[in-house]
């Protein structure tokens, strides 16, 4: 029996496919919660490069509106990594109060008329730099090598091994777009979860994107780990998401 109305939908960062939180939605599921995850265009096993670096993020963003509408009229809760909270808060733009809140994960958070790009990197020369390797790699964002890997020091190499081994391309377009939105994401109802190999609350919170630390109506958590905490961390990245996901959905009631 299903203890919560609202349907989850866990949204994978770049590189990666639903596989990657699977075992959180199973676990969620455990809990009487209503999870499910989804594979992005272009993100799935066998896509050739052309397919993958055909597509926008406007096709990721109108996916998943479509994926919430998708035989139910339900309050969603939409779950973000990484990349994808510039999916997740831009298809909330468009779904309005059928998402009754967004948690985001170490994501990045959309500015309208601003790509993902326009706010990574420490600088404008790296900025640079990987939007001319997308460009030269015919619009694909190459993922991180297995060697790359041994830097995320809260992963086991079973576990390096197995993203290395699982990453696909990413579609470069998407992260090259500008995102479209009407209202600016600060007036979602939204929690970030601030990410942090070592320390507490506020070493997390002092690396948080600054659209984050202004949000000043945004639920703020955090969990002790690197990027990927559904890998290294997945017991509290299950609790934190358990709590916020019951906190939207008692909002929704």
């Amino acid at each position: 029996m299903i203890a919560s109305r609202a349907k989850v939908v866990l949204v994978p960062g770049a590189w990666m496919g639903g596989w990657v939180w699977e075992p959180a939605a199973e676990a969620l599921r455990s809990r009487g919660l209503d999870a499910e995850t989804i594979t992005l265009k272009g993100l799935g096993p066998g896509e050739s490069d052309a397919d993958i670096a055909a597509v926008r993020l406007d096709d990721h963003v109108q996916q998943l509106v479509d994926h919430v509408h998708r035989g139910s009229s339900r309050p969603a809760v939409l779950v973000s990594h990484s990349y994808s909270g510039m999916v997740t808060a831009s298809a909330a733009d468009r779904l309005g109060e059928q998402v009754s809140g967004l948690i985001h994960l170490g994501a990045f958070v959309p500015r309208p008329g601003r790509s993902l790009l326009d706010d990574w990197g420490g600088s404008d020369d790296e900025r640079a730099q990987e939007r001319a390797d997308i460009e030269a790699a015919g619009n694909l964002w190459h993922a991180p090598t297995r060697e790359m890997l041994d830097y995320e020091t809260d992963l086991s190499p079973r576990d390096r091994d197995r993203l290395a081994s699982k990453f696909t391309a990413h579609p470069g377009r998407t992260v090259l777009d500008p995102a479209q939105l009407s209202e600016p994401a600060e007036r979602q109802p939204s929690t970030y979860v601030a990410l942090t190999p070592h320390g507490g609350f506020d070493e997390a919170w002092m690396g948080a994107p600054k659209i984050a630390k202004a949000a000043a109506g945004w639920r703020r958590e955090h969990i002790l780990s690197g990027h990927w905490p559904m890998v290294s961390a997945l017991d509290a990245t299950v609790d934190v998401l358990e709590s916020e996901i019951r906190h939207y959905s008692a909002e929704s009631r």
